[in-house]
């Protein structure tokens, strides 16, 4: 019988995660698949503030505790706004052949976006293009919405707009499911996407563009 690690990639990524409960939960499923980053890479705290300035969004002002204790073992990076560029070194350096990018405060600059060996990715708990934006789960709780799911799309240097490599539903969800728990669903299934398009990218993708 094959181990799960027999199964995997056998890429090396940075995953870049503010430290919220999405972030936590994406985590805790890479482990869980036996695929853990070669980086794991927080923004500098505090973040921005003002919600005038462009490019900037708010999360919490600390990781979580659970978000270090699951990332004790895996290197840390701080990539804040100003040294991207700086960071995107670092990534060429260290050969790393994917970003995979969990909730993350500001835009991502295009010197960090082309700096892996392959594409640089998002996890976005929504099927976009319904629900860009910071709190995607919030927008979708607050709007009543029955649809659900994760999305994985290429990065740019807008928003949530990149090309879309793959997104999956979420089925069987109670219309009392809480926030936690759609974020739970919703990283689990993203992982599963993210390990499958890894496994697939030499065989050439096919991106999706958004259309709205």
């Amino acid at each position: 019988m094959m181990s799960p690690e027999s199964e995997l990639p056998r890429d090396r990524f940075a995953l870049l995660a503010s430290g919220a409960n999405f972030s936590c939960e994406v985590l805790q499923a890479l482990r869980e698949k036996y695929f853990l980053p070669t980086l794991l890479v927080v923004p500098e705290y505090p973040p921005a503030k003002k919600l005038s300035d462009p490019g900037t969004e708010i999360v919490t002002a600390v990781p979580q505790r659970r978000f270090l204790e699951l990332g004790q073992d895996i290197e840390i990076g701080y990539a804040p706004a100003a040294r991207q560029a700086e960071f995107a070194r670092l990534v060429q350096q260290t050969a790393i052949d994917f970003l995979l990018v969990a909730c993350w405060p500001y835009l991502i600059s295009e010197a960090l976006i082309t700096s892996p060996r392959k594409a640089a990715l998002n996890l976005h708990p929504s099927l976009l293009p319904d629900f860009r934006g910071p709190n995607p789960i919030e927008q979708q709780l607050a709007r009543g919405t029955s649809r659900f799911g994760v999305t994985l799309h290429l990065l740019n240097e807008q928003f949530d707009q990149g090309d879309i490599i793959a997104k999956a539903s979420l089925s069987d969800i109670d219309e009392k499911a809480d926030r936690a728990y759609l974020e739970y669903r919703s990283a689990i299934q993203g992982v599963e996407l993210f390990i499958e398009a890894l496994k697939s990218h030499d065989h050439g993708w096919k991106p999706i563009r958004q259309t709205t």
